[in-house]
């Protein structure tokens, strides 16, 4: 299959291009940084197409789709996982960057899939991965613009799933909870640091990469990572009171 990951030069996206190189997937590898995609798409071999584009662009989402189907066909799979945070005070965001991460983080990834949707429907299959975040879920102080981007894509992904029910194309949605990424850790700093906030389970991209690989496999329509994280879908006003209860006062 023809796997599209976008946001694949760091973190979720790179380790995930890793898992589905292992198993034989053709792959096009889209984030800003081409050095850095250059240098996994040697690590996972020949079948990697590298395109460096600036996804907070939304006027531009598409453009990168004609020149990665020409070189290996139609899209089969494609992972919305290109993501931003800016997390701070709301008051002290720089507009310009709200702007850019509610591009990236939400109206690319849908521009992307209406894009890509027509054809899929045409050859009854294809599957849409579309990473959420379980701030979606429970959103925590300080990351208001991260929390509402990842809740209109959840929204949008778990819409959109019921909506193609029978047509051949599905949708996944993944709600990771604390991964360890350098986006993890610029988060955690904008939280005001770990030793403020109660320990957290926290996962790998590695063990994440993994999961999603399995769960598209299966066909499965949602995959929560780490699981104790679960608890903030089926019991969403246990995981507010929690926040609500230990997020750190403003200083």
């Amino acid at each position: 299959m023809h796997v599209a990951v976008t946001g694949a030069s760091s973190g979720i996206g790179a380790a995930l291009a890793r898992e589905l190189g292992r198993s034989g997937h053709t792959l096009t590898l889209v984030a800003r940084r081409r050095d850095l995609l250059e240098r996994l798409a040697a690590e996972v071999g020949g079948r990697a197409f590298v395109v460096a584009h600036d996804l907070a662009d939304a006027s531009r989402a598409t453009e990168w789709v004609a020149a990665a189907e020409a070189v290996h066909g139609p899209i089969d799979v494609l992972v919305n996982n290109a993501g931003m945070e800016n997390t701070g005070p709301s008051h002290d965001a720089d507009p310009e960057g709200c702007r850019r991460l509610i591009e990236l983080n939400l109206t690319t990834p849908m521009l992307l899939t209406r894009h890509l949707l027509p054809a899929m429907r045409a050859r009854r299959r294809g599957l849409f991965v579309n990473v959420a975040s379980v701030a979606a879920l429970v959103p925590l102080p300080r990351q208001t613009y991260y929390g509402a981007s990842k809740a209109g894509l959840a929204a949008f992904s778990e819409s959109l799933r019921g909506e193609l029910l029978g047509t051949g194309v599905d949708v996944l949605t993944v709600y990771p909870g604390p991964v360890t990424t350098a986006m993890g850790e610029a988060g955690w700093a904008g939280l005001g640091g770990r030793d403020r906030l109660p320990k957290m389970p926290e996962g790998t991209p590695e063990v994440l990469a993994g999961r999603i690989r399995r769960a598209m496999e299966r066909r499965r329509a949602r995959l929560v990572y780490p699981r104790f994280y679960v608890v903030s879908r089926w019991l969403p006003w246990l995981g507010r009171w929690s926040v609500d209860s230990f997020a750190p006062r403003p200083r």
